[in-house]
């Protein structure tokens, strides 16, 4: 992680500038100092290798070597609504998603949900997604939205649709996942989805699928779900996966 820093703003007159926190994560945390090469990434799918020019109070400016290198395509492009659980649990999973590759997480708002993030805490969360990019490698940030209605999320028809239930097919019955498709998990809180919303959910298209044998938490679900997808999308040729 020491090695990595976001600027998502384009260079100017051949320079990148890190604003102020990454630079004094860059100066004071991590001792870099000019003549150091470090690799910037924009949060939109590029990165560089970069060398250290400049350096501020308060600001460090970097020259790139070479071209920018692009994240490779996903396998399947992983969008996920879930109910949000209590305390850093939810930090927890917004990191573990990234690391993952999820492209895309919305809190969702169900009629069981307690807790509802917004303001200070998806900006907390949004800086837990860059944090976790460095770490991982990843150079495009997962997208996170703001709290969803469920049924506002259940209604996105695009893609292929799964709902995590326990009542669901079981994963050797799940419908094939095709190679860069788009791919929507919703999971619901503590106690699951209501009968009501599993019906408007099937109504709407939503396949039910089962995760494992037992009852997962929150946040096991949406990963046990997301690295399931993933495996079902990897083989390198296009062809649909059963």
């Amino acid at each position: 992680m020491s090695n990595r820093f976001y600027c998502p703003t384009p260079p100017r007159e051949g320079k990148f500038r890190l604003d102020a926190e990454e630079s004094r994560h860059l100066l004071r945390v991590c001792r870099h100092t000019v003549g150091d090469r470090v690799e910037l990434f924009d949060g939109a799918g590029l990165s560089y290798v970069a060398r250290v020019v400049e350096c501020g109070k308060d600001a460090a400016w970097l020259e790139p070597e070479g071209p920018p290198t692009s994240d490779p395509a996903p396998p399947c492009l992983i969008e996920i609504g879930t109910a949000v659980p209590k305390g850093d649990r939810f930090d927890w999973l917004v990191e573990k998603a990234v690391e993952l590759g999820v492209a895309r997480l919305t809190p969702l708002i169900t009629d069981r949900s307690v807790v509802d993030p917004r303001g200070s805490k998806l900006d907390r969360l949004r800086k837990t997604v860059v944090e976790a990019s460095k770490q991982s490698g990843r150079s495009r940030l997962m997208d996170i939205d703001a709290p969803t209605n469920l049924r506002a999320f259940l209604e996105r028809s695009d893609g292929l649709r799964l709902l995590a239930d326990p009542a669901g097919v079981s994963p050797e019955g799940w419908p094939a996942i095709v190679r860069g498709a788009v791919v929507r998990l919703a999971v619901g809180p503590e106690g699951g989805f209501t009968e009501a919303e599993r019906a408007l959910a099937v109504s709407l298209g939503w396949r039910p699928i089962r995760l494992g044998p037992n009852i997962l938490r929150i946040e096991t679900a949406v990963l046990a779900g997301a690295a399931a997808i993933l495996a079902r999308c990897e083989p390198g040729d296009d062809q649909p996966v059963h």
